[in-house]
C-alpha cells in the first residue's frame, strides 16, 4: 500500500510537469561508501573501545531524491517549491525518520533581486550561510563543521517561515521563526539527568504556541569576488508544559566567519560560542548513525537545555583544487565549560580531518577521508578515529 502510494505521487508530479510550461525537475544524489572507525573512552565516564568496518551511506552527501520547481506569477515574481526525500541506499529505508520529504518541504514565492520567503520544513540560515566555509561542506561525520558548531550541523526546522532578502547585490540578510520544529529535545535545566539518563521528548505541534519547541535564526552573507563573509544567531525556546516550565535563559547560538579563494587554495575561518545548551548533535564517525557508543552533545536529541551550559568553537579550514580531484583539510576546537556538569564531560575537543575528492564527471566523484577525535564532545578521553572511500553520483 505505502509503495502504491509513493508511486501514484511519482507519476503526479510527472505529469504534471509534461502538461506545463513552467519548470520541474527532478534530481537527486546516491551516496554509497566503506568505512573503518575506532570509538574508545578511558579514564572517566563510561569505559569502552569499539570497532566498526562496512558499508555506509550519505557520507559526503546525504542520499536523496527531490523536485522542486517554479512558476512565473508577476514581472520578476515566480511561485517555487521544493520537496525532498532522503533514504538508505543500503537497505532502502526512508531517513529523517521516514518522513516522505523529511529533507526539505517547502513553498515560496522569489523575486530574483530583491529576496524570497519560504514556509515550510527547511534548514536553518546558519547551516545555509556557512556551507562554503567547511571543507567538508557539512558531510563526513566527525569531519563537518557541525561536530564543533551544532548550529551549522544541517539543522532543519519544521513549521518555518523563511525570510531573505538583498539589499544590495553582494549582500543577504535572512530570517526565519520555526512555530514548532519537531526536533526532539532533551530538557536537563540544572544538569542532573546528566549523570544518570536523560529522556529527549518531542510533543510535536500543539494547538498553543507557547508548548512547542520554537526556533528563531537570523543570518547574513556577504559575498564579492573571492572573499566570502558570514555570520548567524539561532535560539531554541522551550515548551512551557514541561515539569518546572520552560528552560530560562534560552539556548543561543552565534558564529561568525570568512572564507577567501586564493585560486591555488581556499582558506576559511569560523569562530562561535553557545550558551544554555546544545543543537543538533554530530555522532562520531561518518555514515554509521548514533550507534557508535560515544555520546554527542545533544545526548542523542535534537536539542539539548542545560542552563549554565557553554561552548567556545573554532575551524580552520583548507581546500587545494588539484586537476579534477580537491585536497580537504580542516583542524576543529571546541571548549565547554559548565558548573552543572561532571568534570569529564567539560574537556577540549580537538578534530583532525584530510580527504581527497576526485571527479570522474560533473556528476560523478570518488572520496577519500580520514578524522581523528580527541575528547569528542568534550568527553575526557573519548577518541574517535574514522578512515573510508566511498563514491557519489548526481542526477
Amino acid at each position: 500500500m505505502k509503495k502504491n502510494y509513493y508511486i501514484f505521487l511519482f507519476s503526479i508530479f510527472l505529469s504534471t510537469a509534461a502538461q506545463s510550461q513552467d519548470s520541474v525537475t527532478l534530481y537527486g544524489i546516491i551516496d554509497m561508501g566503506l568505512q573503518y572507525a575506532n570509538v574508545s573512552q578511558r579514564e572517566e565516564g563510561p569505559n569502552f573501545n569499539r570497532q566498526f568496518l562496512g558499508l555506509v551511506t550519505g557520507v559526503q552527501s546525504g542520499s536523496r531524491w527531490g523536485m522542486r520547481g517554479n512558476s512565473d506569477i508577476s514581472d520578476g515574481y515566480q511561485a517555487t517549491f521544493t520537496l525532498e526525500n532522503g533514504f538508505n541506499p543500503g537497505n532502502g529505508d526512508a531517513a529523517q525518520g521516514g518522513r516522505l520529504f523529511g529533507r526539505q518541504s517547502t513553498v515560496g514565492i522569489k523575486n530574483n533581486s530583491i529576496g524570497q520567503i519560504d514556509l515550510g520544513r527547511q534548514i536553518n540560515l546558519a547551516s545555509n550561510y556557512f556551507l562554503p566555509m567547511d571543507p567538508f561542506g557539512e558531510g563526513f561525520g566527525q569531519a563537518n563543521i557541525g561536530a564543533s558548531f551544532g548550529s551549522t550541523n544541517t539543522v532543519r526546522y519544521s513549521n518555518m517561515l523563511m525570510i531573505q532578502a538583498k539589499p544590495i547585490e553582494s549582500l543577504t540578510v535572512g530570517a526565519g521563526y520555526s512555530f514548532s520544529t519537531d526536533l526532539s529535545g532533551i530538557y536537563a535545566l540544572n544538569g542532573s539527568c546528566i549523570h544518570g539518563t536523560c529522556q529527549a521528548t518531542n510533543e510535536g505541534y500543539l494547538f498553543q504556541p507557547e508548548n512547542n519547541l520554537r526556533a528563531l535564526t537570523l543570518g547574513a552573507q556577504y559575498s564579492s569576488g573571492p572573499l566570502l563573509l558570514a555570520l548567524a544567531y539561532d535560539q531554541l525556546q522551550g515548551p512551557a508544559n514541561i515539569p518546572n516550565g520552560p528552560p530560562k535563559p534560552n539556548p543561543t547560538a552565534w558564529l561568525i566567519g570568512g572564507l577567501y579563494d586564493f585560486r591555488t587554495i581556499k582558506l576559511s575561518l569560523v569562530y562561535g560560542q553557545t550558551r544554555n545548551g546544545t543543537w543538533a548533535g554530530q555522532p562520531s564517525g561518518a555514515g554509521i548513525g548514533p550507534n557508535s557508543q560515544l555520546q554527542n552533545t545533544t545526548l542523542g536529541a535534537g536539542a539539548l537545555f542545560l542552563t549554565g551550559a557553554a561552548t567556545s568553537s573554532f575551524l580552520v579550514g583548507m581546500t587545494v583544487p588539484i586537476g579534477q580531484g580537491s585536497i580537504l583539510a580542516s583542524l576543529q576546537s571546541m571548549r565547554s565549560s559548565s558548573e552543572t556538569l561532571p568534570d569529564w564531560v567539560t574537556g577540549s575537543q580537538l578534530i583532525y580531518s584530510a580527504g581527497y575528492l576526485y571527479s570522474f564527471t560533473r556528476r560523478t566523484n570518488l572520496y577519500a577521508y580520514a578524522s581523528y577525535a580527541n575528547n569528542y564532545a568534550t568527553a575526557q578521553s573519548a577518541q574517535s578515529t574514522v578512515i573510508g572511500v566511498g563514491l557519489r553520483h548526481r542526477f
